[in-house]
This record gives C-alpha cells, sequence and structure tokens, in this order.
C-alpha cells in the first residue's frame, strides 16, 4: 500500500455513520480524514512530544490523492500505512488506506502522497510567496463560481494556517455549490476519482471566498479547480484541482465516457455559461 521509507506506521480505524455520504458511500473528506491520521501518528512517532515545542509542529504543504474503490458499509475496519522519506526542506509521507474483509485481505481503496514542512509562525501575517498578498483577486468569467464561508477556529492548524481536513471539507462544499446549477443533466453518480491541493502558508481570517471553474474535460472526467482566497488580505490559502468521473454502477471499476449530450453540457459547464 506504500512504498518502502525511512519510516512507516500502521493505523486501524473503522468507518462511522458520519463518514458516509448522502448515497451511503465513504466520502473523499472522510478518505483524507484517515489518511490525517496515519500521517499524524507517523509525525508523533518521529518527533516526540517533549521535543516538538522546541522544533515546531511540522504541516502540510501540500497533498494528492487517488480514490480507486467505494466502501459503503458503516464499521468496516480501515487500516493505512504512512512511510516517510526525508527531503532536503521536509518529509515526504506515502499514505495507502485500504478496507479490510471478513477474511482479513485489504483491499486499496485511497492511495496518496503528503508533503510536509516546518511550522508557520503562530501570527496573523501573510508569508511571501507562490501564495503572496495583496488586494483580493477580482472575479471574472474564468471563475464563475463563488462562494464564502466563515473559518471556525477548529479549522485552523498550528500556526493559524488552514488545517488540511478543513480544506478538503471547504473544497468539497465549493465543488458542490459549482455542481448544483446542472447536474441533473448528467446520468450515473459522479465522484471524485483524484484531488490535489496545496496549502498556502499564510494565516487564515474569519472568512475564505472559494472561487471554482472548470479547467478541464476530457472523454470520460472533467477537472474543477478551486481557490481559496482571504477576502480581507487577498492572500490565496489553499488552492486545488479535482478530478470528476463518472460511474453508472456501485460495481463499475472505470468510468462511462460522457454521451453527445452530457459532452455539450460540459462544454458550457467549461465555458461558465448559466452560473449564478
Amino acid at each position: 500500500m506504500t512504498a518502502p521509507g525511512d519510516h512507516t506506521e500502521t493505523l486501524w480505524l473503522a468507518v462511522r455513520f458520519s463518514d458516509l455520504d448522502v448515497a451511503g458511500h465513504v466520502n473523499n473528506v472522510a478518505w483524507l480524514r484517515f489518511v490525517h491520521l496515519g500521517v499524524s501518528q507517523l509525525l508523533a512517532s518521529r518527533l516526540p512530544l517533549a521535543n516538538r515545542a522546541e522544533a515546531g509542529a511540522p504541516v502540510w504543504r501540500w497533498v494528492e490523492a487517488h480514490y480507486r474503490r467505494t466502501v459503503q458499509a458503516v464499521g468496516t475496519p480501515i487500516v493505512v500505512r504512512a512511510s516517510s522519506v526525508e527531503q532536503a526542506e521536509g518529509l515526504l509521507v506515502a499514505a495507502g488506506v485500504g478496507s479490510v474483509g471478513l477474511d482479513g485481505t485489504v483491499v486499496d481503496c485511497v492511495a496518496a502522497e503528503v508533503f510536509v514542512g516546518p511550522s508557520l509562525s503562530p501570527t496573523p501575517e501573510v508569508v511571501s510567496g507562490q501564495f503572496g498578498a495583496g488586494p483580493p483577486p477580482a472575479l471574472t468569467s474564468r471563475w464563475p463560481w463563488s462562494m464564502v464561508v466563515p473559518v471556525r477556529p477548529p479549522d485552523r492548524a498550528e500556526g493559524g494556517a488552514l488545517s488540511p481536513v478543513a480544506a478538503a471539507d471547504l473544497l468539497q462544499e465549493a465543488r458542490h455549490g459549482a455542481l448544483s446549477g446542472w447536474r441533473n443533466g448528467i446520468r450515473g453518480r459522479l465522484v471524485v476519482a483524484r484531488v490535489g491541493l496545496d496549502l498556502g502558508p499564510a494565516w487564515v481570517g474569519d472568512e475564505i471566498r472559494l472561487d471554482t471553474c472548470c479547467a478541464r474535460v476530457g472523454r470520460a472526467s472533467f477537472d474543477l479547480a478551486t481557490r481559496g482566497v482571504d477576502p480581507v488580505t487577498g492572500a490565496t490559502v489553499v488552492q486545488s484541482t479535482a478530478r470528476i468521473a463518472r460511474l453508472m454502477t456501485d460495481t463499475d471499476r472505470s468510468a462511462t465516457p460522457w454521451s453527445e449530450a452530457e459532452r455539450a453540457l460540459l462544454g458550457q459547464l467549461r465555458t461558465g455559461a448559466g452560473s449564478g
């Protein structure tokens, strides 16, 4: 489930009712929570609590997750294996999440890579760089869907940046908001097949503006890109691209290509036509 590294940890969990979406499947935010728990367990074993005050707690910089199998039953045993490799500017963690059958067989469900770097200074200031400060970027036709969401204290990681699980939850809300206006024109069930997110080194304020656009339409999938912007400082605190695919049944193992009518509808999505 993971590539060999200099340190490996295994964590056993179980699916909770709150992990399920409206279709009864474990949702992609819950899968990322499993990854987060596995990575946290690994980091805790590498850096004892007594040493963290001096070294500073490491924080996630980016994650790339691939979703391979669905799980529906509450109580399904889950195993997370996380393996780390030291790099010049931080730690690269490969995490695999699998469901465990009655015979002990593990079925791979999610494969993720997480890059963990040094913690931020716990002050409400924006760190310069790729996610710089400035006036909030203006909404254009390239970003036709936008929503402003409040930031709760538990949404912040140590140092004040957005936590990875909170980021995944907010990004899921943004994707739902973007898709709600035209979803009925697509047959089957839309699922997140892959998601990547970059967490910016900026203190998160009381609100985040989430802007979403359709960045790509493929033969059997499309990509939604989302940026999270602090409306006050203009800092981009998170960026993400999610690949959305369509399954016709729960037993499908590959995405079903779009029909001509569906492709035409997705073409409107690509240009933001009909967005509110």
